[in-house]
């Protein structure tokens, strides 16, 4: 039996939430597996645009769904399961695919597999690593409709919110506090007052929840702008969003959080002169609203984040300098690595990481792997277009609402490795579909 109530998904979503707190809280399993029980069967029983919903809600909390310290997250087998049913809704619906699709997915898996094999690297980690890239490809696959992107982007917002909730309470609760720790890592700074915790939601880094958070703002405000609708609830995310994404005390986000200002601002003033003077306003008042309560906080903490261990590259850059020089001589001093990439899993990824997915990348697939990455991509992007029914495609529109989460990802990226990251397909997916949403791009047609 498929059900077809649209809010179901967020209801179990809901609801399985509160199984994994309370594993948290108690240290009991049985919770754990009537959260996966209980998640898998709805998965079964709901129809396939929205068993998507289910991993975009829990991506967020990938680092807290597993059994225990050293086992894999339950987040990995809820993809698999999702891959299987895709895979056997394709089979019993007898829907066609994309050859030039396939081909190119086929490709970029099995070089990524072949190049760690032949490198010695890690099995276990790029199986991982294709499972997360294989997630996308059904996913676009089952899109029929632009309406999903608000469905989407909302779910993953509401997954997002929920992890931060739970993190936020748990300071007040010691047994879930000590479990979040146990599975997670404490950030803090140290100030000549006093020693404040990073916020990190329940990822393991502030920088990557931040990277979360900033991608589901953008995606967010294209909701808002999407057909002059103006949806103010997507405003009030994206102001919360902000407050949890300032607690991280993370320089990647403030530095990307003014980036997506100025584009919104340049955007909006393109567009609509009288937008962009609203907006303008809306953000001095939201600011000068939180420097007058926070302002002595916040600048000590920034100024210690930013300034604190000097004023050399490698010290605003917290050691990135010294990182990215490391992998960048890897890369260049080995012509196989420079074309076939070190693979997964190898010693030197082990004990080092590049801190910008500009590296990282070409440092674990090399040119002809990133070529294959790409590819990949872009042939995904137009299964998509197709899907939600836009022909007559147009040129890309460099200043446009829509491009901003794709500008986003690029500008957060030069500090961080987000490609091999769990969560790093599900960003692909968002802003790959808030690209499709601008509505001068072709003809819109009903929805197979």
């Amino acid at each position: 039996m498929i059900l077809k109530n649209k809010h179901f998904s967020i209801f179990i979503c809901l609801i399985s939430s509160i199984f994994v707190v309370l594993k948290m809280y108690t240290g009991s399993n049985i919770f754990l597996w009537i959260f996966f029980l209980l998640t898998c069967t709805a998965m079964l029983c709901d129809k396939q645009q929205h068993r998507i919903d289910y991993l975009l809600f829990f991506i967020s909390w990938v680092y807290v769904i597993k059994f225990d310290l050293t086992s894999y997250s339950l987040f990995v087998v809820l993809s698999f399961f999702y891959i299987v049913l895709s895979i056997l809704t394709i089979i019993l619906q007898n829907e066609g695919l994309s050859t030039r699709l396939v081909i190119t997915y086929f490709l970029f898996v099995f070089y990524a597999v072949s190049v760690t094999l032949f490198s010695g690297g890690n099995v276990i980690e790029v199986l991982g690593f294709v499972l997360n890239y294989s997630v996308i490809f059904f996913a676009v696959q089952a899109i029929n409709h632009k309406e999903y992107f608000r469905r989407y982007t909302y779910i993953y917002v509401l997954g997002l919110l929920a992890a931060a909730v739970v993190r936020l309470i748990s300071f007040s609760v010691p047994t879930i506090d000590s479990f979040i720790q146990s599975m997670t890592v404490v950030n803090t700074v140290r100030t000549l007052s006093a020693i404040s915790t990073r916020f990190t939601g329940l990822d393991l880094d502030p920088n990557y929840f931040s990277l979360q958070i900033l991608i589901a703002m953008s995606c967010l405000l294209v909701l808002f702008n999407l057909d002059g609708k103006k949806e103010k609830k997507s405003i009030v995310f994206i102001i919360i969003l902000a407050a949890f994404g300032v607690l991280t005390y993370s320089k990647m986000f403030i530095i990307t959080f003014i980036a997506l200002i100025l584009m919104t601002f340049i955007v909006f003033f393109k567009n609509n002169v009288k937008t962009a003077i609203k907006f303008s306003s809306f953000i001095l008042v939201i600011c000068g609203t939180a420097l007058f309560f926070f302002y002595e906080k916040l600048f000590e903490i920034y100024w210690i984040r930013f300034f604190g261990a000097g004023i050399s590259t490698d010290a605003i850059t917290t050691g990135r300098v010294s990182s990215w020089g490391m992998f960048a001589s890897e890369i260049l001093q080995s012509t196989k690595i420079f074309v076939f990439g070190a693979g997964f899993g190898t010693t030197f990824s082990k004990v080092k990481m590049a801190h910008t997915m500009y590296l990282s990348t070409p440092y674990y697939l090399g040119f002809f792997g990133v070529i294959l990455a790409l590819l990949y991509i872009l042939s995904l992007y137009k299964v998509l277009n197709n899907n939600v029914g836009i022909v007559g495609h147009t040129s890309f529109q460099l200043l446009s609402v829509n491009a901003i989460p794709l500008y986003i990802m690029f500008i957060a990226n030069i500090g961080l490795d987000s490609f091999v990251m769990d969560y790093f397909p599900y960003h692909i997916l968002l802003l790959m579909f808030a690209l499709t949403m601008n509505k001068s791009q072709g003809i819109q047609m009903n929805g197979r």
